[in-house]
């Protein structure tokens, strides 16, 4: 079993989330914009790789930024 550091599973969380997130953007507009065709895929390919140098590099820049705000914002006292 693969063991990660805190910041490795934070940097792969956030990869993950954003391929992830990627994957359902792109093929959900592409379905609603030119529904399903012969080269769907081949049309879907080329958004999720545009969309993954967008949204990878935004989802490292971001949820941090999102994170440290909620965290400022959320009280963490022990309410037992």
């Amino acid at each position: 079993m693969i063991h990660f550091t805190k910041p490795q599973a934070r940097l792969f969380s956030n990869i993950s989330v954003s391929i992830a997130m990627t994957v359902v953007m792109t093929g959900g507009m592409l379905l609603v914009h030119s529904g399903y065709c012969v080269n769907f895929f081949k049309l879907w390919l080329n958004d999720f790789l545009v969309g993954c140098c967008i949204a990878v590099p935004t989802g490292l820049l971001i949820v941090p930024i999102v994170s440290k705000w909620d965290d400022l914002h959320t009280d963490n006292k022990n309410t037992n």
